[in-house]
């Protein structure tokens, strides 16, 4: 097996962005595993292709070897001895990991394909499958999930082993389901406990009114309250989920009759009004609510770009990180960040406190957790020979279909997540790290991820996140903010309906 480079992979969220994870940002150890082919007991696929498969892996990406490391960072090592076992099962088959240097831009994405140079195996968002990228340059993968695994013993059907919400809620309109998605990162607010004690606060708060006054006693102390860049898609699904309640949520997820929310029930809760900003004042009725923290907030980290981070950006999570603010709103790979760049502080966290009496659109919905979802990085597509011309040769498709359910096993992913400790595992029967054993239980309640249907169009995400913004950070009145937002969903709707045969 061959790698080649490794630097700092990122983990593109549903919730948008660019997030910066080292590929070698791991703190714990992976699951102990023999090196034997846990197959080889088994009756195999027969497969006669042999030649180099080409992968990339985002966040679980081996170190190359030689690649020095920061002190104490150790290295991924899981995919690569995978790698390694199923080319014993298989030989003349080769993994070979890479690591581009433009990560999964999706501009990128578009351009490789068009040329047929797409990698074998591709990480990205199933939104982007979805929706964003051109149709055909990558296999749809919902008949083989009706098919036996044949790496896990008595499977009779791949998708049985997997969560059944985010099968659902990843799944295209059409039905076709573009990737394997084996982790789920969760949205908490971490803080710092040395300066939440060095206010006099006591603990986290319980009420989005206790935050607000938090962070006004931190700031009377003296004490950046916090930082980082506005995440509309984190915000919007906390709040605008509360807002709409939890029997609209339902209502919304049943027009698929499919456990989740996908971009087909927006459509369709769109062209019904609930999603429609001009007739359902809830829609952005939050926004002000939002704004009342982000006035505490660092001034300085609202106004750099999401889509174009500078390097060595002064972000929240960078200053969180140095201890000179107290609070960063982010996912489950903060403090695993906070670790790698040296932070000594004691990390503390909370979901998204009760946002009930915040509004009189509030409901008692308990919304914290639904801005998390399958989107980390474990989300693996197969290009198709319109996107990857070497998939045109005899044999290939099924020899990289089952190195990807060679990968796709309980146990295996279970290995690959937990390696890295930044994200959870989500087949049936895996289990977490111990420090996000909270999030775990999010995968177990009741998850309804309204977004508004900010992902129907690839123009309409980047437009809402820019509206969202510039009001946040003061730039723009919020009657100019809800006349563009409307504007932008309602033919962000019409495009989406047009190219998916909606009836008006």
């Amino acid at each position: 097996m061959k790698l080649i480079s490794s630097g700092s992979s990122m983990a593109r969220c549903k919730q948008g962005g660019l997030i910066g994870l080292s590929a070698t940002l791991i703190v714990t150890t992976a699951t102990a595993f023999s090196p034997r082919p846990a197959a080889a007991h088994r009756v195999l696929p027969h497969l006669k292709w042999k030649g180099t498969i080409t992968m990339f892996a985002q966040s679980y990406t081996p170190v190359a070897p030689g690649v020095k490391l920061a002190k104490n960072a150790p290295r991924l090592t899981v995919l690569e001895t995978l790698a390694k076992q199923f080319e014993r099962l298989y030989p003349g088959i080769h993994i070979r990991f890479v690591n581009p240097s433009f990560q999964d831009s999706n501009q990128q994405v578009e351009t490789k394909a068009a040329g047929g140079t797409m990698y074998d195996v591709y990480f990205n968002q199933y939104e982007n499958w979805n929706t964003v990228f051109p149709q055909g340059i990558v296999y749809n993968l919902a008949p083989y999930f009706r098919q036996p695994d044949p790496y896990i013993p008595g499977n009779r059907h791949w998708a049985s082993v997997m969560n059944p919400k985010i099968v659902a809620e990843t799944r295209a309109p059409g039905g076709q389901i573009y990737e394997v998605n084996g982790d789920y990162l969760g949205i908490q607010f971490f803080y710092n406990q040395a300066l939440f004690h060095k206010a006099g606060i006591a603990g986290p708060p319980k009420t989005w009114a206790a935050l607000l006054a938090d962070a006004k006693q931190l700031k009377a102390h003296h004490i950046m309250p916090g930082a980082d860049i506005p995440t509309y898609d984190w915000w919007v699904r906390d709040f605008l989920g509360n807002y709409l309640g939890l029997p609209t949520l339902r209502k919304i997820a049943g027009f698929s009759r499919q456990p989740g929310i996908s971009e087909y029930d927006d459509a369709i809760a769109y062209a019904k009004g609930i999603l429609n900003p001009t007739k359902n004042p809830r829609i952005m009725a939050w926004w002000p609510v939002v704004k009342q923290l982000y006035n505490y907030w660092d001034k300085n980290t609202t106004v750099i770009p999401w889509n174009n981070v500078p390097t060595g950006a002064q972000t929240g999570q960078v200053l969180f990180a140095a201890g000179k603010v107290a609070m960063v709103f982010g996912g489950t790979w903060v403090p695993n960040t906070v670790k790698y760049a040296g932070g000594k502080f004691p990390i503390g966290s909370f979901p998204m406190p009760l946002l009930g009496k915040t509004s009189k659109f509030g409901t008692n919905y308990n919304s914290a957790g639904d801005a998390g979802g399958p989107q980390a990085a474990f989300q693996y597509a197969i290009s198709t020979p319109k996107a990857d011309t070497t998939m045109r040769q005899p044999g290939k498709f099924q020899a990289v279909l089952d190195w990807l359910r060679f990968i796709a096993t309980p146990k295996h992913d279970q290995m690959i997540v937990n390696q890295l400790g930044s994200f959870v595992p989500t087949f049936k029967g895996t289990h977490p790290v111990p420090a996000l054993g909270s999030v775990k239980a999010q995968l177990t309640r009741p998850w309804y991820q309204c977004d508004g249907g900010q992902f129907l169009t690839s123009a309409e995400y980047t437009t809402i996140r820019n509206i969202f913004q510039e009001y946040v950070g003061g730039h723009l009145p919020l009657a100019a903010a809800k006349a563009q937002y409307a504007r932008t969903v309602a033919t962000a709707y019409h495009q989406f309906a047009l190219q998916h045969h909606l009836a008006p």
